[in-house]
């Protein structure tokens, strides 16, 4: 049985490398509160070889 896994890729420069694309909350966009009364924030993907910020396909 084959899985496929779907890589996040940058828009701007192609790289998949998951070692060079790092989730960061996007803190402009509160998903939810917790229990806790803390905020609970969009993850969006940045770039680490050009820096490009984008949403998760």
């Amino acid at each position: 049985m084959t899985e496929t896994y779907k890589r996040n890729k940058c828009e701007k420069c192609g790289e998949e490398n998951p070692r060079k694309l790092h989730e960061e909350p996007d803190k402009t966009q509160v998903l939810y509160y917790s229990m806790q009364g803390a905020p609970v924030y969009k993850t969006r993907i940045k770039c680490g070889n050009c820096g490009a910020v984008f949403d998760r396909a």
